[in-house]
């Protein structure tokens, strides 16, 4: 009988402790564009050895990178409208929590996402994704958020976040809906 091998899902902030990736028995899986956010050029000297961590674990196959099926990120762009999530999700946040979707649904292995963006958690709870944090805590239970203005007290659709309300022109909030 083959032994299930844990699959685990590193999100940018979690490569970004410096984390040790010995300490995972199993594969650790990540998409491009967050190895792109470690990468980013205004923190290419502070990282440098993170980089020299995730290149040596690519190489031994420790670290594999994947961009996840459309129609997952698809799914997650319509599940983190629905929790109000979209407009704070960036579009690697969504490929990541895709890429743990698909990872589930097709490999049928023990899949562990790591992240400490509550907004991802936040998606992950409504979709039963097992999600961990790392040197902090996570969020307790699931929100789903509304966009409003906060003088009219006027309802908007999620994908209206950081727009200006239409009749009295301030900025749009995010609150968790009543």
């Amino acid at each position: 009988m083959k032994k299930k091998v844990t699959i685990y899902i590193f999100d940018t902030n979690i490569f970004l402790t410096g984390i040790d990736f010995n300490l995972f028995e199993g594969i650790i899986y990540t998409t491009p564009s967050i190895i792109e956010e470690v990468k980013d050029h205004r923190y290419i000297e502070k990282n440098r050895n993170i980089l020299n961590k995730i290149n040596a674990a690519i190489e031994t196959n420790k670290l594999k990178i994947k961009f996840p099926e459309n129609r997952y990120i698809e799914k997650i762009k319509r599940i983190s409208k629905k929790t109000g999530d979209f407009k704070v999700l960036s579009d690697a946040d969504k490929e990541l929590i895709a890429l743990t979707l698909e990872l589930i649904e097709k490999s049928h292995e023990k899949v562990k996402m790591y992240s400490n963006d509550y907004s991802i958690e936040n998606v992950c709870s409504e979709l039963k994704i097992p999600f961990f944090p790392l040197y902090k805590n996570g969020i307790e239970s699931g929100i789903t958020w509304e966009i409003y203005c906060p003088y009219c007290k006027i309802i908007y659709k999620v994908e209206d976040l950081n727009k200006t309300c239409e009749i009295c022109g301030l900025k749009l909030r995010r609150r968790p809906k009543k």
